[in-house]
């Protein structure tokens, strides 16, 4: 009988043991929560620098000047300027498809594949000689998202024409700009602050090369020759299943604040990107979708983020495609840019090749 209750003593103690083992003494570290809360093993895992070839991009493009966080950021010009300066030396690409081209184009400018665009700048003209280069296509996305790589390569004088062929006249806005214009999302926006996830996440690249210029011209020709559909996305499959991307609000606080896509993450569009601490939040393993007021903005963002590898993709058209109505409404409070006739001019064209 005494061994007997010597045994349930022993038991009893143990099982003492485990409880404070378990449930107390977790809890006895000054606040800081062990492996398995996070908080220490994230401040030993935290990305402070990128390692590799993206560290190398990283401080090549650093050095040659910070594009992306610098006054020329983002690069945009006025169909109005582009016009006054036709007769300037001024050289004018239009990236639309051949035959949006021949159905009209700005008076001298070139058609040309964004695929062919680097051989173009390297063999055809003398960049440099031109006062300004300016990217033309249908809306100012795609022009955007490419100025963007040829400023990071060190072309200074290239520019997006704002809004696209769709400020040039309305022949090119009504089936463009005027014909997305929507509302039908506003009442699905939500204004939940969402915070950023730990600075956890190094972008991995693997070209081979060994110095960040070499790198640089080699994911630039890579995402030119890349099919262009896959760098921006649409409204249905981002509010209909916004858990399936990592959502950028690419934005001025209090219009984030005013209503954005459901599980939206507001990131600076100045102190974000070449920022590490800041780059390291964006998942590598996830779809991310940058959004901003009209898609253009967003555009040169996706463009610096897919340089470093990154599955990101830019907001077609922006909040003006699914809360028009609203930007209308706050345009003065919130300065907010929300597209109508009013940015199409009625500027001539030519036909033809």
């Amino acid at each position: 009988m005494r061994i007997k209750t010597e045994i349930a003593k022993i038991r009893w103690y143990l099982l003492l043991v485990l409880f404070l083992f378990v449930f107390i003494f977790p809890f006895c570290g000054g606040g800081k929560q062990g492996p398995s809360g996070g908080q220490e093993l994230n401040a030993q895992l935290a990305v402070t620098e990128f390692d590799g070839e993206s560290g190398l991009l990283l401080k090549y493009l650093q050095d040659q000047g910070d594009y992306v966080n610098s006054r020329q950021f983002p690069s945009m010009i006025k169909a109005a300027t582009v016009y006054e300066e036709l007769d300037g030396n001024n050289y004018v690409i239009d990236l639309r498809l051949p035959e949006y081209y021949e159905m009209g184009h700005i008076q001298g400018a070139v058609n040309i594949r964004m695929s062919d665009l680097a051989d173009h700048f390297e063999n055809d003209i003398v960049p440099f000689q031109y006062d300004k280069i300016i990217f033309v296509c249908y809306r100012g996305h795609i022009s955007a998202y490419v100025t963007c790589l040829f400023r990071l390569l060190g072309y200074g004088n290239v520019y997006s024409m704002r809004w696209g062929m769709s400020s040039w006249n309305m022949e090119f806005a009504k089936d463009r700009w005027l014909k997305g214009l929507t509302n039908k999302y506003a009442d699905q926006l939500e204004t939940t602050t969402n915070p950023k996830p730990e600075p956890l996440y190094q972008p991995v690249l693997t070209t081979g090369l060994s110095t960040g210029a070499e790198i640089l011209n080699h994911r630039v020709r890579t995402l030119l020759s890349a099919e262009v559909e896959n760098v921006f996305i649409d409204d249905d499959p981002v509010f209909k299943n916004p858990e399936d991307y990592f959502i950028i609000n690419f934005e001025r606080r209090d219009k984030y604040e005013s209503g954005h896509i459901p599980g939206a993450i507001r990131y600076k569009p100045q102190g974000t990107l070449g920022i590490v601490s800041e780059m390291a939040t964006i998942p590598t393993d996830r779809t991310v979708v940058m959004y901003c007021g009209t898609g253009q903005n967003s555009a040169f963002g996706v463009a610096y983020l897919r340089m470093f590898g990154y599955d990101a993709r830019s907001h077609n058209t922006g909040n003006n495609s699914f809360m028009h109505k609203k930007m209308l409404e706050e345009r003065e409070a919130l300065s907010w840019q929300p597209f109508t006739e009013e940015f199409v001019n009625d500027f001539p064209y030519v036909t033809g090749k």
